[in-house]
């Protein structure tokens, strides 16, 4: 915890924000050409989805193309935070090397790269959705919780990522394709009442992607049936899952210089 509160410190504030805006310019949606070219590749892969599967497994859904955006989206976080976890401190060797200072800073800072292209990715899609007439619900006061919770979420994520990018490089391909599997586990595409099957919904009950996925298509209104949520538990679990993935990547930390 000594480490943890050290993390509070100005100069380490200071070093974040710096670390930040280098990732930022160095993504690809850093600056707006970039970001608009990468929305669009997400209405392309709309297009596609709204193609093949709209007909087959949303047709109950009022607006298939607001589900299949928002899960889209979301999915693409969770992609881009798993491959800046396993680049994130390989890519910083000499930084790492060369200076002390708390490592984990550096996956704070990939975490918060990834997540603010997401952030405006979400804001856009809910222009969109008023643009169309298609009115968020009431539940919209608690995005702040589902930002927070998914945030935590995301860098537990990327602290798991890290240090297994660098005692197992081999894995980051075969983890590529584990993530393509984990995609038809998770309802970007279709609705999880279709498959009325006890051992898929414990599935889907304990997979946070589709949690998440749910929640934020809750909140825009765009799920197409009716859910609750244990917001207490997710929040929780969230805290829960970033507190054991940090102290797991603290007690690692010591093993990264000599596989870096």
């Amino acid at each position: 915890m000594k480490s943890f509160r050290s993390l509070l410190k100005k100069h380490y504030w200071d070093l974040g924000k710096t670390l930040l805006k280098h990732e930022l310019s160095l993504m690809e949606q850093g600056t707006w050409v970039g970001f608009i070219l990468s929305f669009l590749n997400n209405v392309v892969m709309l297009l596609v989805f709204h193609t093949l599967f709209v007909s087959s497994f949303l047709q109950d859904v009022p607006n298939p193309w607001l589900y299949l955006l928002l899960g889209i989206v979301q999915w693409n976080l969770y992609i881009n935070v798993s491959m800046g976890g396993f680049s994130c401190l390989i890519y910083r060797q000499k930084i790492i090397m060369g200076y002390f200072f708390p490592r984990e800073i550096m996956i704070f800072a990939r975490t918060a790269a990834v997540f603010i292209p997401y952030l405006l990715e979400l804001s856009l899609i809910l222009c969109l959705a008023l643009y169309f007439q298609v009115w968020p619900t009431s539940k919209l006061l608690l995005l702040p919780l589902f930002l927070f919770c998914q945030y935590l979420f995301c860098v537990g994520l990327c602290c798991i990522f890290s240090f297994i990018g660098v005692l197992h490089k081999n894995i980051i391909p075969f983890w590529n394709i584990m993530f393509r599997l984990v995609s038809f586990a998770t309802p970007i595409f279709y609705l999880p009442l279709h498959f009325k099957n006890p051992w898929l919904e414990r599935i889907y009950t304990w997979n946070p992607f589709t949690l998440f996925m749910l929640w934020i298509r809750d909140i825009v209104g765009a799920n197409g049936f009716p859910i609750h949520f244990q917001y207490m538990y997710i929040l929780l679990g969230s805290v829960l899952i970033f507190l054991c993935s940090y102290f797991l990547f603290r007690k690692m930390e010591e093993k990264i210089g000599d596989y870096l």
